[in-house]
């Protein structure tokens, strides 16, 4: 876990935190947990890469987001025991992660103190990407916002050339805040400069830096 690594966790700390977590691994296709099940875990997810779904009022579900290794999932478990998950992940590919039980957590807090900084980064970071959403939903217009989210899921699956996400254009009006038909039209126009191309519940990214120009 080489984000682990990069925050304040001391050697010691990294360490207790990784021998209390229980080894889980996932095959493609298979759900780590569903919306609504009890929260009552941190997964340090070390392998492999996921994808995050809710359910619409509609009863349809749509892409939230596509999170590869090294990340965390169910921090807010930390904070509130009675806490239920919001969204369904499920794995893209093989997954392996450590899966931390909430109470577990909260005794180590006590004997390593850094754990609460780091606890408080992980939510730092989760809240500034949720400002750069917002702050996109109110000042970018819809073809920037489409282009940066197919960009985001990009950078999640460590693409450096022509790739395929996992999301279709329901998903993408989801994660950039629009209708579907504004979705769909802003995907035609990426379709129709070469940037992507349009599949049934996939989008091929054929031009990785037309869609990062798309997203500036």
């Amino acid at each position: 876990m080489e984000r682990l690594l990069d925050t304040t966790l001391t050697p010691r700390a990294r360490d207790a935190l990784l021998r209390a977590g229980h080894p889980r691994d996932f095959a493609p296709g298979e759900v780590l947990f569903h919306q609504g099940d009890p929260s009552d875990s941190l997964y340090l997810l070390r392998q492999g890469r996921v994808v995050v779904r809710s359910a619409t009022v509609d009863g349809d579900e749509v892409v939230l987001a596509v999170i590869a290794a090294p990340d965390e999932l169910g921090e807010l478990a930390l904070l509130r025991p009675d806490h239920h998950h919001t969204a369904t992940v499920v794995a893209i590919d093989d997954v392996h992660l450590l899966s931390v039980p909430a109470v577990r957590f909260r005794a180590l807090r006590q004997e390593r103190p850094e754990l609460t900084e780091w606890l408080l980064e992980t939510l730092a970071r989760r809240l500034e990407r949720a400002g750069r959403l917002l702050g996109d939903a109110l000042y970018e217009d819809a073809a920037h916002r489409v282009a940066r989210r197919l960009l985001d899921c990009a950078r999640a699956l460590d693409l450096t050339g022509p790739g395929t996400l996992p999301v279709g254009q329901q998903d993408v009006a989801a994660m950039a805040g629009v209708s579907r038909p504004t979705a769909n039209r802003c995907l035609r126009r990426l379709e129709d400069g070469g940037v992507v191309r349009l599949r049934r519940r996939r989008i091929d990214v054929v031009d990785l830096a037309g869609l990062e120009h798309a997203a500036r």
